[in-house]
């Protein structure tokens, strides 16, 4: 699956969670644009798991800073 693929599923959700709106782009930060506190971080990876049929441990979670990182480790994991 390439970057662009996965960026594109991503901003589904995105828009999913915080409406037409919302202004992505893949500098966009994890805990201060994307999730407002810990429990949206949650709702996100739980939705990223779900949309690429992955686990995310909460190691990798912190080392997820920007919408950038997530699509790079979605890519690396060579999910579906």
């Amino acid at each position: 699956m390439t970057k662009d693929e996965i960026y594109a599923r991503i901003q589904k959700i995105l828009v999913e969670q915080k409406g037409e709106d919302f202004l992505i782009s893949p500098d966009l930060s994890l805990n201060d644009q994307i999730a407002e506190d810990s429990v949206e971080v949650m709702e996100f990876v739980i939705s990223l798991e779900d949309e690429f049929g992955m686990d995310i441990s909460d190691h990798d979670i912190e080392n997820l800073t920007t919408l950038s990182d997530i699509v790079s480790y979605i890519q690396n994991k060579n999910v579906r």
